[in-house]
């Protein structure tokens, strides 16, 4: 890909062309990519997508009214158009004086080291060919194990997108970024009684190529968890110690930090809204939001607003340290923004993987994965299936299925006792096992 100096004199022309339009006020954003993707399906080829896209996205601020707009048609008689059209659009606008640009401070002091997110020759290295050779090999890693004749079916894939964008902000702002992700995944699908078919699923996506794990790992992870779930069947009802599995937790963490948007604390639909300093989970909780981290998938010198990224605690030694306040609710707060989005969520680790969180807890359920469910954001409490494993002595004894985790986050995170040491590192949620208390499990 060439360098990101055009797409930057780009958006200047057009945050210009904005000002000479009549806007106060314009944020511009051009953005590049090339993407492909195979996906490989019981011996033949299933899907093949190859794409390079170009997007602009336009926040116009005109006599004190808002609007965002964005268009694929870079032509430069199609952007003129797009102006014309969305500035003379947004003076029909009702006015909203919390509608402005990021602070011209908040530009200041951006990250400048090396964020480990661009693989040059690793995006260099992609291939339709290649990636057909990785899908093919994680279909073969998948039905390569002793129980292979187990197996109905089994989907695999790879994957890759080279990226790069620019932003200017009409009151000082302007920089690029060039990213890239490489990833595979595998799913399989396996016989049961009846007609149950458990199906397993395994993915990893690092920024550099080279931090792929081998292709065996990742199908014959996608076949084990897969076979782990035959012969499932609830546990009865009551309150039951758990370890929630790395790989999944990232469900529960969702709906326990969701309610920080900025949105939902203003409009009192977050139960999170009045316990900023206060204690909200077990002392074991502390995630930090990491938008530094070498090679994190959401690592990134600025936010969508612009805003240089900071480290910020999120939550520390269980008391809520920060709401997540883009520049519009933060206003209607009478706040100081924070950023409305979170980047890398990185957890304090504990000492122990996940076999010894399992013998710690001795009796209890081992949560592999969750499926449905719901959670009410403005009052915490949630209802979610699960499956997994019965654990006795420390040890998986047998399969678990139609069952419910339910009750309140702000009950659940105060049970919880550790965190592992195997934070899952193929995502932005570098959340590792966690070990809690007795909860509430609905079951037979």
């Amino acid at each position: 890909m060439s360098t990101s100096q055009d797409l930057l004199d780009r958006a200047r022309a057009v945050a210009e062309a904005a000002r000479q339009r009549g806007a106060q006020g314009a944020r511009v954003s051009v953005r590049r990519s090339r993407k492909g993707e195979v996906e490989w399906r019981d011996g033949k080829l299933d899907r093949l997508r190859e794409a390079t896209e170009v997007s602009l996205g336009i926040t116009l601020f005109v006599d004190g009214r808002y609007s965002a707009n964005s268009t694929s048609d870079l032509r430069p008689e199609a952007v003129a158009r797009l102006l014309d059209e969305t500035t003379a659009a947004t003076r029909l606008l009702a006015p909203d004086a919390h509608r402005k640009l990021a602070p011209p401070a908040r530009y200041a002091g951006r990250f400048a080291g090396e964020l480990g997110i661009w693989d040059e020759a690793g995006a260099a290295a992609t291939s339709g060919a290649e990636r057909r050779r990785l899908a093919q090999a994680l279909e073969q890693a998948a039905r390569s194990g002793p129980e292979a004749a187990e197996i109905i079916s089994v989907t695999a894939g790879a994957g890759d997108e080279a990226a790069e964008a620019a932003m200017v902000c009409s009151n000082g702002m302007e920089g690029t970024v060039r990213s890239s992700s490489f990833s595979l995944w595998a799913e399989t699908t396996v016989r049961d009684r009846g007609d149950r078919k458990p199906e397993g699923w395994w993915q990893a996506v690092t920024r550099e190529r080279g931090k792929l794990p081998g292709v065996e790992q990742v199908g014959r992870e996608a076949t084990r968890r897969a076979l782990a779930d035959r012969g499932a069947k609830p546990e009865k009802s009551g309150k039951y110690p758990c370890v929630i599995e790395a790989f999944v937790a990232g469900r529960l963490l969702g709906d326990l930090l969701g309610p920080l948007g900025g949105q939902a604390i203003q409009q009192k639909r977050s139960f999170l809204a009045d316990k900023l300093g206060k204690k909200i989970a077990g002392e074991a909780l502390t995630i930090t939001d990491d938008p530094w981290l070498v090679g994190g998938l959401g690592s990134r010198p600025y936010d969508p607003e612009g805003m240089s990224t900071q480290r910020r605690p999120l939550v520390e030694r269980g008391v809520l340290r920060s709401f997540l306040l883009d520049t519009y609710y933060a206003s209607k707060l009478g706040q100081e923004p924070t950023t409305g989005a979170t980047t890398n969520l990185v957890f304090a680790s504990g000492k122990r993987d996940l076999a010894a969180l399992l013998a710690a807890m001795g009796k209890g359920i081992l949560v592999t994965g969750f499926s449905g469910g719901n959670a009410n954001a403005a009052t915490g409490d949630f209802s979610i299936g699960i499956r997994g494993q019965w654990i006795e002595g420390g040890k998986p004894v047998r399969a678990l299925a139609e069952m419910n985790l339910a009750g309140n986050h702000l009950d659940l995170w105060s049970r919880l006792l550790e965190p592992g040491a195997d934070p899952y590192p193929y995502a932005a949620l570098r959340c590792p096992s966690l070990r809690f208390g007795p909860v509430q499990f609905s079951g037979s």
